[in-house]
């Protein structure tokens, strides 16, 4: 089935300027709860996500719920949809994955953001 939604998880974020969840000052946050494929009652379960960072050294991890009012500790990481640095290296690139569940909602979790910015993340299902 093609995509039948985009959206953006995280605008440009850059490091120390407030943007969304983001307060400038801390090093990890969540994005906002992003509507998944379960919501709409797809039953593929296949989601795109598209990450594009500049000069970051921190970690991205989508987490997925099947919660249909979901609490903070209702997410769990999502295998293989992860962006791993070591907290030095800055990273300049940008990243697809692909992942599969009926999730009724994603956010994307920010972890060691000491340095650069995030362009977008973008999510398709």
């Amino acid at each position: 089935m093609a995509a039948t939604t985009t959206v953006t998880i995280i605008p440009t974020t850059s490091f120390g300027t407030s943007m969304g969840n983001y307060d400038g000052s801390t090093t990890s946050f969540q994005s906002d709860n992003t509507k998944g494929d379960g919501y709409y009652g797809f039953s593929d379960g296949v989601h795109t996500t598209q990450v594009r960072v500049t000069g970051f050294p921190g970690t991205i991890t989508f987490q997925g719920s099947l919660a249909t009012t979901p609490t903070s500790t209702d997410f769990v990481d999502i295998s293989g949809a992860v962006l791993t640095g070591d907290g030095s290296t800055l990273v300049t690139n940008s990243f697809i994955y692909n992942f599969t569940g009926n999730f009724v909602w994603i956010r994307a979790s920010i972890t060691n953001f000491t340095a650069g910015s995030i362009n977008t993340i973008l999510l398709a299902h």
